[in-house]
């Protein structure tokens, strides 16, 4: 009898050590989530999470569950972005989780709630639908946080004005990791207005816009990475939403909603780009873009692989563009202007001169021209506020 006794203690203990465990393992944290949401708020932080780098926590993402939704957090330690995103949080928690590995597997899973639960020694079990992983994470607590950022905005900017300034000068900056001041853009406010400011010390674009009420700030200039405006315009999904633009010490965010970028400010004294601007090229080629723009494109097919350089001869009623290589061929084109004034030729890197076509909108565009040592101003009469410069070439 007491043998009998002592097996259903051993059993009951066994079953409520058992039952104990189960309990533990579920409660480190356990969500439920639409699959969709999950692989957009993954999908955002794709390129900042490095795949390859020195610290193999960079290429994970902290997922923090909290109340009724969780939290998407990844950062390179130059630039973080922070989401929040709807869930069904049963247990609060905190992993983190290959952003490459969740990202590739949430693409293939059907539309279906997706359940995660953190077990011990942060391993991680995912289901959605019959589908069931089991992923290795790594401590919460060794994901490096944010940089401080402030709340307090200094301007507002509409999601459709950030992309279309950054469009319009995006092309302009080096591409030389060398030369960092030339590495992103210039954010600039002054007096109700903002300026977006690109070079490489070949071309200039620079594109200014009226904020209206929305400049809270004082005068100020930002440098702006590359990568941080790559990111930047994945988030604009609602062109019609606010990004709130704050500055703190040696950073910089924006905010719109339940999201947010902070980014490291480039170091270094942007160059005087009102001094390229020319004031006095009084020869004004109005030309049809789409026209000129596909003139170059062919003429430039035979143009220098190195240099891009296309000889531009214009005179009253017309411009002759002429590409000429021992190696490749000659090429020629004449297009119609409303030219009237005396002649000028110059060589520009067609490359150059097709990168600002590409982000013009206006039918009829403006080459303002000294001379064939001078460097050619591209504007448009509907917008007076952009403008881009393409320096000249020997001919």
């Amino acid at each position: 009898m007491s043998y009998n006794c002592d097996l259903k203690g051993l059993v009951n203990h066994i079953k409520s050590r058992a039952i104990a465990c189960h309990v533990l393992e579920t409660y480190q944290m356990e969500v439920r989530i639409d699959k969709d949401i999950f692989l957009d708020g993954v999908q955002k932080i794709q390129g900042i999470a490095e795949a390859k780098g020195a610290m193999p926590i960079l290429s994970h993402f902290l997922l923090v569950a909290e109340k009724d939704r969780i939290g998407i957090q990844a950062t390179d330690l130059e630039i973080g972005s922070k989401g929040y995103y709807p869930a069904n949080v049963i247990t609060p928690g905190e992993i983190t989780l290959s952003a490459k590995k969740i990202f590739d597997i949430l693409r293939e899973l059907p539309r279906e709630e997706v359940h995660l639960i953190k077990e011990d020694n942060h391993w991680v079990r995912l289901k959605c639908g019959k589908s069931k992983f089991r992923l290795p994470g790594m401590p919460s607590e060794d994901f490096p946080p944010l940089p401080e950022f402030s709340q307090d905005s200094l301007m507002e900017l509409s999601g459709k004005l950030l992309k279309q300034m950054i469009r319009k000068t995006f092309f302009a900056q080096s591409p030389d990791e060398t030369r960092q001041v030339l590495n992103g853009l210039l954010l600039e406010q002054d007096n109700g207005k903002v300026k977006m400011v690109g070079t490489d010390g070949h071309r200039l674009a620079v594109v200014k816009r009226d904020l209206g009420g929305s400049s809270k700030g004082e005068k100020g200039s930002y440098l702006i990475p590359k990568k941080t405006l790559a990111e930047l315009v994945k988030l604009v999904e609602d062109e019609e939403a606010i990004f709130s633009f704050s500055a703190k010490n040696n950073h910089f965010a924006f905010i719109q909603g339940d999201q947010v970028i902070v980014s490291r400010k480039i170091d270094g004294k942007f160059p005087n780009y009102q001094q390229v601007i020319p004031s006095d090229n009084k020869l004004q080629v109005q030309i049809n873009r789409g026209m000129f723009q596909q003139a170059l494109k062919r003429v430039s097919l035979l143009a220098d692989e190195k240099s891009k350089m296309v000889r531009f001869d214009i005179k009253a009623g017309s411009i002759v563009l002429t590409s000429d290589t021992t190696e490749l061929g000659e090429a020629r084109e004449e297009v119609a202007t409303s030219y009237s004034g005396e002649a000028v030729s110059v060589g520009l890197n067609a490359k150059y001169v097709l990168d600002v076509l590409n982000v013009m909108d206006d039918e009829e565009i403006i080459l303002n021209l000294k001379d064939d040592k001078s460097s050619c101003l591209i504007t448009s009469n509907g917008d007076k506020d952009y403008q881009s410069i393409v320096m000249p070439m020997r001919l």
